[in-house]
């Protein structure tokens, strides 16, 4: 008798864990897929699978070098369950159980390659809250991030130091502020990625303890011991674990730290290779054999002009490229899967601090960051709170926090503009949330090239609206009066499409420059351009979200909420 469920054919249970059961299935076309389904008698209230699909659709959205994509889901049935594509290869838990733990050189590949991972799970607005190794997949391709937490409870950790046997998660690889019930961000994956590497270079437990009580304590209060770990992955790892997560690296810092420290590797070999290949060897007394010496002018394309500021000294030509490839990503199928991996690895640009070597920047679930020498800067907030938000004026609107989802609750006939804490350094950013509405009449919006000061500030804005439309607002004050200037007003009927209430949409905001003065100002809708428009640009340099309520009387006499996920604001790179 075989299991099927949605036109899926479970073939053999793969595993189990708190909070689901993994198959192996095939699907209508007989194609491989896994198929992980959420414990029965386990209650799984609105918020929770609310909760499960925002997140399971922005870990659809990462690259597929990241983690296994989410094929399909069914989250409101009786036996809620999640669909994914099948990626052969052994967990880091499996293959370091089976082989023993990773050597020197490909325990540098496996965090390069992992950390590149995590940071595009993290630019997508995911934190994963459950890297361990038996999460992390050793594919043909690289690293695969998967089990991104199906029925995640609100509830985490409640009272885990003080409650034996409450914890969800695997407490060896927790970060303090889990343990301890404090606000997570993506700060937690970066010391649970340190536990895991710890894991493949020692083949043991970050933190041990004779019941998950005293593992706690060990995570929240003491250090691992790391002297068995090698250089130079030893001082990454080390980072990685402190108990403060704003010493924490970002991933994409990480990245570049690991690719600068391959990319040197890489150099002394490749010279020491050509050196070799050309003659040019050293005697017993430090000086080469006479008549040979040791410049090149060849270029190595995977570290050359191309591969961005951090690609580390001037390249000579080596011998053996392919190997080189294969000590880089020692799990790769071959040469071509592991140079892609190189090359993504050195390109990375995104991610890290706004300042150099900094901290992340928390607050609400924030991370500001920026690319190698200056890049432009990127905000990124997961809306859990906003408490370093500006102008949540209250006369204005109720904002509260529900999960992840920030609430606007405008008054009648008012507008709100909350002010996000960053402010890129010219007019021109893009802006991106996921946003929904909740009955009544209104609209929700992005805004940029303004402040959120209800009293003194201008602003361009872009709405969606209860009435099915997508608008560019210019908002300024006249002679102390407000004034709302509708410049764009654009039907989505006549586009082809239809925002309904409690559908949530992706929304994005483009403010580009258009000549001297000028702002270009675009509105898209789920990736689609709907309007746009160019105008006098304004003084001000800040950004936001935005709600407003038509009337307290809409036909259905209900009230109009707002709700956005995730906030994104990148700095436009210099054209």
């Amino acid at each position: 008798m075989q299991l099927s469920v949605g036109g899926y054919v479970c073939e053999r249970e793969l595993g189990r864990g708190g909070q689901g059961v993994v198959w192996l299935a095939r699907d209508r076309a007989g194609q491989q897929v896994v198929v992980k389904f959420l414990l029965p008698g386990k209650e799984y209230d609105e918020v929770a699978l609310a909760r499960v699909r925002r997140e399971f659709g922005a870990a659809s959205r990462v690259g597929e070098l990241a983690t296994a994509r989410v094929l399909d889901a069914d989250l409101s049935g009786r036996h809620p369950y999640i669909v994914s594509e099948f990626v052969p290869g052994p967990t880091i838990h499996q293959h370091v159980a089976a082989g023993g733990p990773l050597s020197s050189g490909r325990l540098q590949s496996l965090a390069l390659a992992v950390a590149h991972a995590l940071a595009q799970v993290h630019r997508a607005g995911v934190v994963h809250r459950d890297i361990k190794p038996s999460n992390i997949l050793l594919s043909p391709d690289g690293p695969r991030i998967i089990d991104f937490g199906i029925a995640r409870d609100d509830l985490l950790l409640e009272s885990a130091l003080t409650t034996p046997g409450s914890v969800l998660g695997s407490p060896a690889y927790m970060s303090p502020e889990q343990v301890k019930s404090l606000h997570v961000t993506s700060a937690t994956d970066v010391f649970s990625l340190g536990g895991t590497l710890y894991f493949a270079a020692t083949g043991r437990h970050p933190f041990d303890g004779e019941s998950d009580y005293e593992v706690l304590v060990a995570v929240s209060t003491r250090d691992a011991d790391l002297a068995a770990v090698p250089e130079p992955v030893r001082s990454a790892i080390a980072d990685c674990l402190r108990k403060d997560p704003a010493e924490r690296p970002t991933a994409a810092q990480l990245v570049n730290r690991l690719a600068e420290l391959a990319a040197a590797v890489e150099a002394v070999e490749s010279t020491d290779g050509a050196r070799a290949e050309s003659g040019d060897v050293r005697t017993e007394t430090g000086t080469p054999r006479p008549g040979h010496g040791g410049g090149s002018s060849g270029s190595d394309p995977a570290s050359g002009p191309d591969a961005g500021p951090d690609a580390g000294p001037d390249p000579v030509p080596a011998p053996g490229r392919s190997a080189k490839h294969l000590r880089l990503w020692g799990f790769a199928a071959g040469s071509t899967a592991a140079a892609v991996l190189l090359a993504v690895v050195l390109s990375t640009t995104s991610g890290g601090s706004a300042k150099e070597n900094g901290p992340q920047t928390h607050g609400s679930a924030s991370v500001l960051s920026s690319g190698a020498h200056g890049q432009p800067l990127t905000y990124t907030d997961d809306l859990t709170d906003s408490g370093d938000w500006s102008y949540k004026d209250p006369t204005l609107a109720t904002i509260t926090h529900k999960g992840g989802t920030m609430l606007v609750d405008p008054k009648s006939e008012l507008e709100v503009w909350p002010q996000a804490p960053f402010e890129p350094s010219s007019f021109a950013v893009r802006l991106s949330t996921q946003t929904e509405w909740y009955g009544g009449e209104g609209g929700v919006g992005l805004w940029c090239d303004g402040s959120g000061d209800f009293r003194k500030g201008s602003r361009w804005a872009t709405y969606l609206t209860t009435d099915q439309e997508a608008l560019i607002v210019r908002e300024f004050r006249f002679k102390g009066a407000f004034q709302h200037d509708r410049v764009v007003e654009v039907n989505l009927a006549d586009l082809g499409l239809e925002v309904d209430s409690r559908q949530q949409v992706d929304m994005s905001m483009t403010c580009s420059p258009a000549g001297a003065g000028r702002i270009k100002v675009e509105l898209a809708v789920n990736g689609t351009r709907v309007a746009s428009y160019t105008g006098v640009a304004f003084d001000a340099r800040g950004c936001g979200l935005a709600a407003f309520h038509y009337s307290a009387t809409d036909p259905r006499g209900t009230a109009f909420h707002a709700g956005f996920e995730r906030f994104i604001a990148s700095e436009l790179a210099a054209s």
